[in-house]
């Protein structure tokens, strides 16, 4: 993306500075919206969704970097440059650490400042030819498909055969990791639908970005808004919508998801005009749904309508021998992406992958091979290279028992990230806040250990 069609929110309390900044960005054909205050600049970001934010370090409401923690939390790819006339070393280094791109001290050089909107533009532009590459091989890199023998597991995926042809809305319940998405996208290809598999993830993004994804907009919707776009109800045609951690959609957008499974009706953000949609919902999630229901934050008569038929899927430490045929799969399929040969597992790496718990579940179980084959250089996957706790009788055992102690802090620190990842659905902002970490510090050690999926 060129610095032309930029969204940049700039947030300062002195109307000389917002003046001139919305000159200079408007030269660069950005988009600016102005707000004077942390409160007003929060509530900005929700109408605009910037790429990029310029925010004074001093705001009457909230400090700019109280205001950044919050923009990175709702948006984490959000770029954002702290300014302020009273800089010090302790407090550059404080944002820099928080996750600011940049920290510019009043006065600065506008030349300066444009060069990092050109960058971010360029870097932004990247990102979107990525994106596009990624779907075209995507187009071409085939689904994996449901792996596993358990009873339980081979009921899930009948029941799944027996309703694909049909229209009813499909509800699909597990732990984070159980492949929930697996499933749904293998009982859309079980329908022959000709429309395409669009997945959203209700609990990655705010109200209003999960609104527009899925009802899209009208022109003049909000600011910024220079034309109309359309959201997935639209592009799914008459394929399938999976609605990923539906027990994480706001209660406003609840109801007008309601209204849609009832009518097939709905209307993009800010228009008048009733659109109708072919699309077949397929729902997910990890939380008991009834019981946000009697606690007031799931919508009964929301859950009646997706509770039509529900597909249960066992977690990964009650399959059994699942694990292994799973583990395998994996294996072959990480090696085919590198172009190699697929690692044996070893005796003692099958008996510790059955001895573990998964509390990740299959996401988890993917993490550590991709990890293991990463650090490791055998001719086969011992157990020593998966790294997993192991419980033996008479007592218990970790992998970084024995190993020097800067080597053994390495160790469980990476098992720590893991496990938190894991029961956070790769999510690494939650996981970030759960843990008490700055998302960009955790993100530097994701790097570092090789968690990335």
């Amino acid at each position: 993306m060129k610095p032309s069609g930029l969204r940049v929110l700039v947030a300062d309390d002195e109307p000389a500075i917002t003046s001139l900044l919305c000159k200079v960005l408007g030269d660069e054909g950005c988009e600016v919206t102005v707000a004077t205050d942390g409160p007003g600049a929060l509530a900005a970001a929700d109408r605009c969704v910037p790429h990029l934010a310029l925010l004074d370090l001093m705001m009457p409401g909230r400090t700019g970097l109280e205001v950044m923690r919050d923009l990175l939390g709702r948006q984490p790819a959000l770029r954002v440059i702290i300014m302020t006339a009273y800089a010090t070393a302790e407090t550059a280094v404080n944002a820099m650490k928080v996750g600011a791109l940049d920290y510019l001290i009043k006065p600065f050089a506008l030349d300066e400042l444009k060069a990092q909107v050109r960058r971010v533009g360029a870097e932004l532009g990247l990102e979107s030819e990525n994106r596009v590459l990624r779907r075209e091989l995507a187009r071409h890199d085939p689904a994996p498909e449901p792996v596993g023998r358990h009873p339980d597991f081979l009921a899930a995926l009948d029941l799944v055969r027996r309703v694909a042809s049909g229209d009813v809305t499909v509800l699909i319940t597990g732990e984070t990791g159980s492949g929930k998405e697996v499933v749904a996208r293998f009982l859309h290809r079980q329908s022959r639908r000709p429309g395409p598999f669009l997945a959203v993830n209700c609990g990655a993004l705010t109200e209003s970005l999960l609104e527009r994804e899925l009802f899209g907009h009208d022109r003049g919707a909000f600011t910024g808004a220079e034309g109309g776009a359309p959201g997935l109800l639209e592009a799914a045609g008459d394929g399938t919508i999976f609605l990923d951690e539906i027990g994480e959609m706001s209660p406003g957008l609840q109801v007008k998801l309601l209204r849609v499974l009832e009518g097939q009706e709905f209307r993009r953000v800010g228009g008048t005009r009733a659109l109708v949609t072919r699309a077949r919902f397929v729902a997910a999630t990890n939380k008991d749904l009834p019981s946000e229901v009697r606690a007031g934050r799931f919508r009964q008569d929301l859950w009646y309508r997706l509770n039509v038929m529900t597909v249960i899927l066992p977690p990964l430490r009650e399959r059994g021998r699942d694990a292994i045929e799973l583990a395998e799969h994996f294996i072959a399929r990480l090696a085919a992406n590198r172009g190699r040969v697929p690692v044996p597992l070893a005796a003692d790496a099958r008996e510790s992958i059955m001895a573990y718990g998964w509390p990740g579940n299959a996401r988890e179980l993917r993490n550590v091979l991709e990890r293991a084959l990463l650090l490791g250089g055998g001719a086969t996957l011992e157990a020593a290279d998966l790294r997993l706790e192991s419980v033996p009788a008479g007592g218990t055992r970790a992998v970084w028992d024995g190993l020097p102690i800067k080597k053994a802090r390495e160790v469980f620190e990476c098992e720590y990230l893991l496990r938190a990842l894991a029961a956070h659905g790769g999510n690494v902002t939650q996981t970030a806040e759960h843990i008490g970490l700055d998302r960009k510090n955790l993100e530097d050690k994701i790097r570092r250990y090789g968690l990335k999926d």
